[in-house]
């Protein structure tokens, strides 16, 4: 709906506060301006006011055009507002001019940009939420005319037919992104869960980009029979040029799951179902948020599950999977070949070492979905232990790290596999042994010819990597 201008000031976006509910004291209505770059806020709370509000970039302050309490003029220091004392029926105004990325390469994570005529905002950057508040925050949307909104909470529908979204428990700094635009979401149902699913600026094959999407996670419901997370938000970006079909792709957690994909639309649209990008993404929802030091296991395990899945799903074959693995072992083995797991994982940074990182984890996780099925004859593999870890252990409130991930799994699959592998792997200098992995699972890979052994060790364990479970799901 059109904004009326005595609410919206030109080029502003405008945040007002209803009156708060005992269930969520701190409630906030954000009023969309048709440049989709603009606020002007008024936020309230009907319970125990904040003593601050934060945001969870600084980049926040440098957008911000004014806030005040009543007739207090208010300022920030870095990522915080203090708001003193003040009545529990309180309210903020702020104003709030996007300012979108200038850059055309990403920079890694959630960053506002423009993308045709829609605006991809990373959450940070206007969104001035209530320090350490038990309480959730409630979020409904004034939009103009044939504009939606694409978020990573849990999203509801108000009396009168906007979308309300209900922001959880998830840490205000952690990154995510929200979306305004003349698009249309679709929410897609695959096994286990929903993605809510947004393409920006309307590609012309947006039908076949949404195929390849629910295709991809279907493939990734193959691990254990369900999605790894009930839902997740899906954006995705074109944009004009790039190496491949997806040139950059990143998961978020800020808000609740969720992957975007920046896309180059000048690819065919064949090149998307045999591309690892997003199953890759998708495979990091099989584990909670791990802290950023422990990449190794953080982008190993999607490293070696792109492959795995993408081989169940049919969206490569059998042998290509093991082929892509092996090259990428070998690239990983040649990468900064002096460094250790260790060294290398401190400077995954430095130009081409994640190579070496991300490989080094996706060695160790085949080593260890081997093991399993071997040792247990089958009752336990990679797989069972995922879904066990989910069951137990993916809080969305606080970031994990490797070693309690580890023990977790030597805990739910009863053995010391994870633990012994990683133990020995840290305490060596070279790249994890592939190679006699690979001998004893009877896979031999000679250029573009892959043969396997009937006869290996690990012949059944190797064949029932790439099968689909049983019952596959629907």
């Amino acid at each position: 709906m059109t904004l009326a201008s005595a609410l919206i000031a030109p080029a502003s976006l405008m945040l007002i506060c209803a009156v708060a509910q005992a269930a969520s004291p701190h409630r906030y209505e954000v009023s969309v301006d048709g440049s989709l770059d603009r606020l002007a806020v008024r936020a309230c709370s009907g319970g125990k006011a904040p003593d601050a509000l934060v945001a969870e970039s600084d980049g926040a302050r440098l957008y911000l055009e004014s806030m005040r309490l009543g007739e207090r003029l208010l300022e920030p220091v870095g990522d915080r507002v203090v708001l003193g004392a003040v009545r529990e029926d309180a309210c903020v105004e702020y104003q709030v001019k996007l300012q979108p990325a200038q850059t055309r390469v990403q920079t890694g994570g959630p960053e506002t940009r423009r993308v045709g005529r829609d605006m991809l905002t990373s959450i940070g950057d206007w969104l001035w939420r209530p320090q350490a508040s038990e309480a959730g925050l409630e979020l409904s949307f004034r939009l103009p005319s044939g504009v939606e909104v694409s978020a990573p909470w849990q999203r509801n529908t108000g009396s009168d037919g906007r979308p309300v979204f209900l922001v959880g428990a998830t840490p205000a700094n952690w990154a995510g992104v929200v979306a305004f635009g003349y698009f249309t979401q679709r929410d897609v149902q695959v096994p286990g869960a929903v993605l809510h699913l947004a393409v920006l600026d309307a590609p012309a094959q947006q039908a076949q980009l949404e195929k390849w999407i629910e295709n991809t996670a279907r493939n990734v419901a193959l691990l254990y029979g369900r999605f790894p997370v009930a839902s997740l938000q899906v954006v995705v970006a074109p944009i004009p040029r790039g190496r491949g079909p997806v040139p950059w792709s990143y998961v978020s957690r800020g808000g609740g799951p969720a992957v975007h994909l920046f896309i180059n639309t000048a690819r065919p649209p064949g090149e998307f179902d045999r591309d690892w990008s997003l199953t890759h993404e998708m495979s990091h929802l099989f584990l909670p948020y791990v802290v950023a030091r422990d990449a190794w296991l953080f982008e190993g395990l999607p490293t070696y599950l792109q492959n795995v899945l993408m081989a169940r799903g049919g969206a490569t074959s059998v042998e290509e999977a093991w082929q892509r693995m092996q090259n990428g072992f070998r690239r990983g083995a040649r990468t900064a070949s002096d460094l250790s797991l260790v060294r290398a994982n401190e400077r995954i940074g430095h130009k081409g070492i994640y190579l070496r990182v991300y490989w080094a984890g996706a060695a160790l996780m085949l080593a260890a979905d081997l093991q399993l099925r071997s040792g247990t004859g089958g009752r336990q593999s990679l797989d069972t232990a995922l879904e066990q870890l989910a069951r137990c252990c993916a809080s969305e409130e606080r970031r994990w790290n490797a070693q309690e991930i580890i023990a977790r799994l030597d805990e739910v699959t009863g053995t010391t596999v994870f633990s012994d592998l990683v133990r020995a792997q840290f305490e060596a200098e070279g790249f994890p042994d592939y190679e006699a992995v690979l001998t004893r699972a009877g896979v031999k890979v000679e250029g573009t010819q892959v043969e396997f052994d009937a006869s290996a060790p690990w012949a059944a364990e190797r064949d029932a990597l790439m099968r689909p479970p049983a019952i596959a799901p629907r």
